[in-house]
């Protein structure tokens, strides 16, 4: 295991990757995915599914199964919607997220409008177009590592025998957690905390069950930021994030993008004339 980036690891912009998976699992070469037309049949139904599911993630996979057409050489519109979900919980999580934002470019265009507050002037910026295409997708092609090492900032002292721990092993996450979560890790905290709960697959110097509570409890300020980016950057996919400009003071920053229905595909996400 490597505490780097598997050297299989490659940056292509979204309008360049296109309808491939960025990641590749179970020796699945240049898989590509297909969407249905976005009618209004399918405007309805995701109309209703955005009040129906309390969680982001599962009203992705709600949107996901009733788009999804093919995926690779399977005919994915004669699966049922248990079949679609069961597949993407499989999947690694930055292969489901991709094809999500996929299909906001495929059915949508490229442009999406973006409403902050700029964080150095405080000015509220209503009308700031990304454009999606330009979106850097960490791709994992051929042989990679699916577990790394994460070596902490700050070593952690287990209760129970008082173990040092230093170096925590990471795994690729995959679509299911994003599922199982039941709507009360909603939070930034505890969706990142849960985040890593299910991302640490062990600690170096110890078999058997490892605490999760309590290592994640035990990690400092230094360490939940930079296993944040480590797990981020070892799980693949598309960067959430957008970089923008305020106009007023000119800085620049990174703005994390709201996937939720009315942000990302109603009619408040076009830019305004």
């Amino acid at each position: 295991m490597s505490e780097n980036a598997p050297a299989s690891a490659v940056t292509i912009p979204l309008k360049e990757l296109k309808n491939k998976f960025p990641i590749e699992v179970g020796g699945k070469i240049d898989q590509f995915f297909t969407f249905r037309d976005w009618t209004f049949k399918e405007e309805e139904y995701i109309a209703k599914a955005k009040t129906k599911f309390d969680t982001i993630g599962r009203f992705i996979s709600d949107v996901l199964a009733m788009m999804l057409v093919s995926v690779g050489d399977e005919d994915f519109s004669k699966k049922d919607k248990a079949e679609k979900i069961l597949f993407m919980n499989q999947q690694p999580m930055g292969n489901v997220l991709y094809m999500y934002i996929y299909l906001r470019y495929d059915q949508l265009g490229e442009e999406l409008r973006l409403t902050f507050k700029c964080p150095f002037c405080n000015a509220d910026i209503t009308n700031f177009v990304a454009d999606i295409g330009d979106l850097d997708i960490d791709c994992k092609f051929g042989k990679f590592e699916e577990v790394v090492n994460y070596k902490l900032k700050k070593p952690i002292t287990l209760d129970a025998g008082e173990q040092l721990i230093e170096t925590l092993k990471v795994g690729i996450a995959k679509w299911d957690i994003m599922e199982k979560n039941d709507g009360s890790s909603n939070d930034e905290a505890t969706m990142k905390r849960y985040s890593y709960k299910n991302s640490i697959v062990g600690a170096e110097g110890i078999t058997g069950f490892v605490n999760l509570d309590e290592i994640t409890g035990k990690l400092q300020k230094r360490d939940i930021e930079h296993l944040g980016i480590a797990i981020s950057k070892h799980n693949g996919g598309p960067s959430v994030q957008a970089e923008v400009e305020c106009k007023k003071c000119n800085n620049t920053f990174w703005k994390q993008i709201d996937w939720s229905y009315d942000h990302f595909f109603g009619i408040g996400s076009l830019p305004q004339a």
